[in-house]
């Protein structure tokens, strides 16, 4: 299990309170009226129709005592008695059909608000936050979080806070009318049944969260394999990806099952404490009826309020389980939320000002945790000019693209566009300048017009396919039966890899940014169409700055300036004809490209030797 999914381990009580400060700021939002008037009206919906369900005991025991008469009885009185008792139980029905139907917007806009602030804080979180994800894990945390908050105010509407007001109703009413004795038992048989359940419940925790633990490992393991649907039928490990996901659903069933048999003890014990409540009350009662001081009528009368009231002590554990489960979700949730970004802006950053892109690494190094990559590494993109950077995996070449996008912050050195640091600037701006075609394209389960036209939302469909036509994708569109309409699958498994690199190509174009940044755009195309897109790269990107990222030497000859990195430094420098005539790494690339010959040993001694 991932950090960013470890539940808390400090005890629930503690956190109690700040748990209850986050769930109201999601319910009643500051400045919103509206949703605080319906709370309000909610509340007193409540209070009425416990009022009205406290009524109906005494007007039973009425028509009771009435019809329970010696001399006879009077229809008239007991028609008025059994029409009070009837108004009263369609009263608590109509004010509590009007408190959930006040409070069901008020609980569904806390779950929107919640699961939307979530989402947008995941979107905030740096690069290497995500690399370390476990997709399936963590969305089954945010999913179950936002229900946590739905269940919550659901329980807390719906069946505690209700249950406590009419603990004191009904607690105050056989005070007054009956007698301290009769309060005093109903109410500490309610204490005792309610510590009970929360103790015993706490014990039961134990099984729910290896339940916890395993269904999100087995999400986990699910969403993996699927999302590598094909490397799994390359490999024939269908049978060891099954067990690797029954394994996990093992785990669950056996939590499930102690689950289950543990609830035997709660039942139990709730039965005994209940059991010994209602046989003291109603001993008392029967004692009372004795002696004179209660009529049967009065009887009927307590023996409905205690049914009235334990009948909703039977869900106290499994609401106090699940309240307890859910608040567990919502910290999951909230630590999510409360992780931080390891890239963020400083306070009232700037917006990048524009010019025309000129691009300036200075002294930059950076490493992954103890993994240098790139060592005082210094070059200049001048506005408008094509930069190449090549060298052997793992010289560093994609880190420059990714620092200059700024997913990681170097340890040391600057770099900047228009001369601004772009530590200094706003992300949002010095990403929304450049252009990116990475070289794994990812794309939406989507239309591939869709996934075109992310590069600019609100772009008419015109752009769209003009940018096709610039990545020349066009005609391979209008191939298909849906045309643009047409769904790419999950990560856009239903094209290929050269068309996926066009989609991302067109995208990068209909950006229209000031900067261009191409990893090895053209890596998995053939040499025709490698051609045909490299000619419109050229096109597109002729007047902007322009950093390109290859492996192919060919589609870099033109460049302006091209990098040789080596080691997590730049090896050599120049243009292609100044790099072949030095006769170094650059040459010997050059060569065993062009001659297509491959010997990974024998490249990588000589790359060793001349390095």
């Amino acid at each position: 299990m991932s950090a960013e999914l470890e539940k808390p381990k400090t005890s629930m009580w503690p956190r109690f309170k700040l748990l209850a400060k986050e769930l109201y700021e999601f319910t009643a939002p500051k400045g919103d009226r509206r949703v605080r008037q319906r709370i309000a009206l909610a509340f007193a919906c409540l209070v009425a129709a416990k009022l009205s369900n406290l009524i109906t005991p005494l007007l039973y025991g009425a028509s009771v005592d009435l019809v329970n008469g010696e001399d006879g009885f009077s229809l008239t009185i007991l028609w008025y008695i059994l029409g009070g008792y009837a108004a009263a139980r369609l009263g608590q029905q109509i004010f509590a059909e009007a408190k959930q139907y006040l409070f069901a917007r008020v609980a569904q806009r806390a779950v929107r608000g919640a699961a939307m602030q979530a989402f947008r804080h995941l979107h905030k979180l740096s690069l290497k936050f995500h690399l370390d994800r476990q997709t399936g894990g963590m969305t089954r945390a945010v999913e179950r979080g936002a229900k946590g908050v739905e269940f919550l105010l659901t329980m807390a509407t719906f069946e505690i806070l209700p249950l406590l007001i009419e603990v004191l109703f009904v607690s105050a009413v056989l005070w007054y009318l009956f007698g301290a004795p009769y309060a005093i038992i109903t109410f500490f048989t309610v204490v005792l049944y309610a510590y009970f359940t929360m103790r015993v419940t706490e014990w039961r925790m134990a099984f729910r969260k290896r339940m916890n633990k395993a269904d999100e490992t087995a999400a986990t393991k699910a969403v993996d394999s699927l999302l590598n649907y094909e490397t799994v039928k390359y490999f024939n490990n269908e049978e060891n990806e099954a067990k690797r996901y029954d394994k996990a659903m093992r785990d669950y069933e056996d939590a499930a099952v102690l689950s289950r048999t543990s609830l035997a003890a709660v039942n139990v014990g709730q039965g005994a404490i209940i059991g010994l409540g209602l046989v003291l009350v109603m001993g008392f009662a029967g004692w009372d009826i004795q002696t004179g001081r209660m009529s049967v009528g009065d009887f009927v009368a307590v023996n409905t309020y205690l049914l009235q009231l334990y009948l909703p002590l039977n869900f106290l554990g499994y609401v106090y389980r699940e309240v307890r489960q859910s608040i567990i979700d919502l910290e999951r949730m909230l630590g999510l939320i409360d992780e931080e970004p390891d890239i963020i802006d400083k306070d009232n950053a700037p917006a990048l000002r524009l010019s025309k892109g000129a691009i300036r690494f200075e002294d930059v190094h950076f490493s992954y945790g103890n993994r240098p990559i790139l060592q005082g590494v210094s070059f200049d993109v001048p506005a408008g000019k094509r930069v190449a950077i090549v060298g052997p995996s793992g010289a560093g070449k994609s880190t420059i693209s990714r620092l200059l996008f700024r997913f990681y912050d170097p340890q040391k050195g600057r770099i900047l566009i228009d001369d601004q640091d772009v530590r200094d600037v706003r992300q949002e701006t010095v990403r929304a300048a450049i252009g990116v075609v990475p070289q794994d394209t990812v794309m939406f389960n989507a239309s591939i017009g869709y996934n075109i036209g992310y590069g600019h939302f609100g772009a008419d469909q015109n752009a769209i396919e003009k940018a096709a036509k610039l990545a020349a994708i066009d005609a391979f569109i209008h191939q298909l039966p849906e045309g643009y309409e047409a769904l790419v699958g999950e990560r856009g498994l239903k094209l290929s890899g050269g068309e996926k690199q066009r989609v991302a190509i067109a995208r990068a174009i209909l950006k229209q940014p000031t900067i261009f940044l191409f990893d090895e755009a053209t890596s998995a195309l053939d040499s025709r169409t490698e051609k045909d897109i490299q000619t419109a790269l050229d096109k597109v990107s002729k007047s902007q700055t322009t950093i390109v990222i290859a492996h192919r030497l060919s589609t870099i000859v033109d460049a302006d300036e091209i990098l040789v990195m080596n080691a997590g430094i730049i090896a050599e420098r120049g243009t292609h004809q100044e790099l072949l005539a030095q006769n170094g790494l650059y040459a010997v690339m050059w060569a065993r490209q062009s001659d297509g010959f491959i010997d990974k040993d024998e490249v990588a001694e000589e790359v060793l030797h001349i390095a």
